[in-house]
């Protein structure tokens, strides 16, 4: 049978935690351990230069990363699954929901519900 080979106790579980990152390091052997899982790496900064004048004045230029605005349906009904503990929606439920939306299209088309009625 396999043998459990942590060593991890309810006494010695504020130490294990401070020597994996989850809380701060409070003495030297957490902080070996805690260097020791998470060695520094170097960043080679040699090529990395920074041109004050053009920030300043306004002459840098940017690149913007486009974005996805909407979500892909396939990425949404599993969690519209999870949301309903995967379940049917009930009618009266679906019926606020529907009353919801067409009130909120009204107001997206500048006028009121008071002011249409």
């Amino acid at each position: 049978m396999a043998q459990n080979k942590l060593h991890i106790t309810p006494d010695n579980i504020t130490e294990w935690l401070a020597s994996t990152g989850f809380l701060f390091p409070r003495n030297e052997l957490e902080l070996a351990r805690f260097d020791k899982l998470y060695p520094e790496e170097a960043e080679d900064t040699s090529s990395f230069q920074v041109d004050f004048d053009k920030i300043f004045n306004g002459t840098l230029k940017t690149r913007t990363i486009p974005l996805k605005k909407e979500a892909e349906e396939k990425d949404i009904i599993p969690l519209k699954m999870i949301a309903r503990k995967g379940s049917n929606v009930p009618q009266h439920i679906l019926d606020k929901m529907k009353k919801n939306q067409d009130g909120r299209s009204k107001d997206d088309n500048g006028a009121s519900e008071k002011g249409t009625e």
